[in-house]
C-alpha cells in the first residue's frame, strides 16, 4: 500500500506525457529536449565587419579610432596570411537574396567619415594589397580641412572619392549629409535621432531628405548608388531604420562591437571596431 501511495506522489509531480518522453529519450541516450548542434549560433552567419576610423602617418597620437598606415598594413598582411577574403556588401546582399556563394572566410573593411587621412595613407595600403574597402562619408564635410580648427578632422575631395572608386577596390556609402553631430541642437538631436519633443513624421521627413542629399551627392559626385547606411555614433531608432528601407536601402550598420550575425537579414549590423591598443588577431575569432 505504502509503495502505491508513493507511485500516485510521483504521477502527481511529473504530468504522464513528460515521464513517457524522459524514459524515451533514456533509451536514445539523450539527456535533453534540444541537441547540442540547434543550440549553436551558425558560423556561417557571422561575419566580421572591421570599422577603422583615422588612419595616420607614423608618429601620430594613436587611441581608440586612430591607428598608424604601418599598423594597417600590419592588418591587411594578417587577413591575406590567414587566408581572409575582403568583400563589398553588395556580394553580401547578392549571398542574401540569391543565395550566390561567399568565398570560405569572407571579410568587410569599412571606414567611417570620409576623412582625408583614409585616402593619403590607407588607400595606398589597400591598392598595393587589392583589398576592397567601403568609406562612408560625412557628405556636408567632402573637401573640408581642419574642421572645427581640428587638424585631426579633414576630409578628403569628392576628386579624391572618385579616383578611390574608380579604382574597383573602394565604395563610397552615406555616413548622413549633416546628422552626424553628437550634441543636440535646434536643428538636429544626436545623430540621427530625434530631437527632444519632435513627432515621428517630423523625424522621418527631417531624416528622409538628409538621406536623399546624401545619396544624391554620392551619385553625382562619385557615381555609386547608395544602398548601406552606416549610423554616426551607432544610435538610431525605428523611424531611421523605417525611412531607410523604404529607400531601398539593403544593409544598415552599428557601431557595436561584435561580429556581424546575417542569420536574420542585413539590418542592424554589428562591426567591430579597430583600436590601436589591440591587435587584429585578438579581434578575429580563429
Amino acid at each position: 500500500m505504502a509503495k502505491n501511495k508513493t507511485v500516485y506522489r510521483f504521477f502527481n509531480i511529473i504530468p504522464i506525457s513528460l515521464f513517457i518522453m524522459l524514459i524515451v529519450l533514456g533509451k536514445n541516450g539523450n539527456v535533453g529536449i534540444s541537441s547540442e548542434k540547434n543550440s549553436l549560433v551558425d558560423k556561417k552567419k557571422l561575419i566580421p565587419i572591421l570599422m577603422y576610423h583615422h588612419v595616420g602617418k607614423e608618429g601620430v597620437e594613436v587611441n581608440k579610432i586612430t591607428i598608424t598606415n604601418k599598423r594597417f598594413e600590419e592588418d591587411m598582411k594578417y587577413l591575406k596570411d590567414n587566408r581572409y577574403t575582403p568583400i563589398f556588401f553588395n556580394e553580401l546582399v547578392s549571398y542574401e537574396e540569391n543565395g550566390t556563394s561567399l568565398p570560405e572566410k569572407p571579410v568587410i573593411i569599412t571606414f567611417d567619415d570620409g576623412l582625408e587621412d583614409n585616402y593619403k595613407y590607407a588607400y595606398p595600403v589597400l591598392r598595393k594589397n587589392n583589398m576592397k574597402a567601403t568609406i562612408f562619408t560625412i557628405g556636408s564635410r567632402i573637401g573640408i580641412r581642419n574642421f572645427n580648427n581640428d587638424t585631426r578632422y579633414s576630409y578628403f575631395t569628392w576628386k579624391e572619392g572618385k579616383e578611390m572608386y574608380e579604382s574597383g577596390i573602394v565604395e563610397i556609402q552615406p555616413h548622413s549629409y549633416d546628422l552626424h553631430n553628437y550634441k543636440e541642437n535646434s536643428k538636429h538631436g544626436v545623430g540621427v535621432l530625434p530631437m527632444s519633443r519632435e513627432d515621428e513624421d517630423l523625424h522621418y521627413d527631417r531624416f528622409s531628405k538628409d538621406t536623399v542629399q546624401v545619396m544624391k551627392l554620392i551619385k553625382e559626385n562619385i557615381g555609386c548608388d547608395s544602398y548601406v547606411y552606416a549610423y554616426p555614433y551607432g544610435k538610431y531608432n525605428s523611424t531611421n531604420e523605417r525611412v531607410l528601407k523604404d529607400l531601398n536601402f539593403k544593409v544598415t550598420l552599428t557601431t557595436k562591437s561584435k561580429y556581424a550575425d546575417i542569420s536574420n537579414g542585413l539590418y542592424e549590423l554589428k562591426r567591430i571596431n579597430v583600436p590601436s591598443h589591440k591587435k587584429l588577431n585578438q579581434l578575429l575569432i580563429n
